[in-house]
């Protein structure tokens, strides 16, 4: 089952205008265009590269933490995501090749990783900034050339999906539809806090860094109804990462049991 978003994608891949942001995310409906296996095949890569680039970006850390940091992060329901993106959706692979280009880019390999963060934006639009904060430096803000030149190349339109009368209200008023979507369960902890599971530990003694993009990514409620699926992809590499390093070792694989099996039914969209 194809949910709005996943829609969108597949008529971009057939060539169909579509309203924005969609129209900015223009790489993945050019290569997959309508073919789920594609779809599903980029999908099931993005897994491997988000694993592969935790593994390369904490490897400072050591196997134990750098496994653990991956695991962390790819065991979150946010990261798993509804149905209805699986696999026609940008969240995951936008966040597996900005994971790798911020390792890259920790392991001195700057042009490489200025060359995944334009494929990133490319795939998302707000990658780039997200990458910002993770690498903690601006050099990857050099992604949102991408969105602002295919702003003028690729006008939105409304497409017949957004032009459904829910949609289209959620399209026109993104802030008044955000608020109605989470009005009465700000203070909710199974659908705010609960679902970062074991990596809340990078709340000790958090850093600006781990701050700063929980604060980006909570704002992103302000103008979305979906939660968990945008939270986890967007600050779930640094809340991993920084939970992996004050998790005690010895603890670590009953933790990351704890972290990866679901104790109730989670909160994915």
């Amino acid at each position: 089952m194809l949910g709005p978003d996943a829609s969108r994608y597949i008529l971009a891949g057939r060539g169909v205008p579509v309203a924005r942001p969609f129209n900015l995310r223009w790489l993945l409906p050019t290569i997959c265009k309508d073919d789920l296996r594609r779809w599903r095949a980029v999908w099931v890569t993005s897994w491997v590269i988000a694993a592969a680039g935790m593994l390369w970006w904490g490897s400072d850390l050591g196997i134990e933490r750098a496994t653990a940091a991956a695991v962390l992060l790819l065991a979150l329901p946010g990261v798993w995501g509804p149905q209805v993106v699986r696999p026609v959706g940008v969240d995951l692979p936008a966040m597996a090749v900005s994971i790798m280009a911020v390792a890259c880019f920790e392991h001195g390999l700057w042009p490489v990783a200025v060359l995944l963060i334009l494929v990133a934006a490319s795939i998302k639009e707000t990658a780039p900034i997200f990458a910002a904060v993770w690498a903690w430096h601006p050099i990857m803000l050099i992604g949102l050339i991408v969105p602002a030149v295919v702003w003028f190349v690729r006008k939105p339109q409304i497409d017949q999906v957004t032009a459904q009368p829910l949609l289209r209200r959620v399209y026109e008023h993104p802030v008044i539809t955000a608020l109605e979507a989470h009005r009465g369960r700000w203070r909710d902890a199974w659908l705010m806090v609960a679902p970062w599971g074991a990596t809340l530990a990078a709340l000790y003694r958090p850093s600006w860094q781990t701050l700063l993009i929980l604060v980006l990514a909570y704002a992103q409620l302000l103008v979305a109804t979906d939660t968990v699926r945008l939270l986890h992809t967007a600050a779930g590499p640094v809340m991993a990462l920084a939970a992996a390093q004050v998790l005690p070792v010895q603890w670590l694989p009953l933790i990351l049991i704890a972290h990866f099996f679901w104790w109730r039914k989670p909160e994915v969209i």
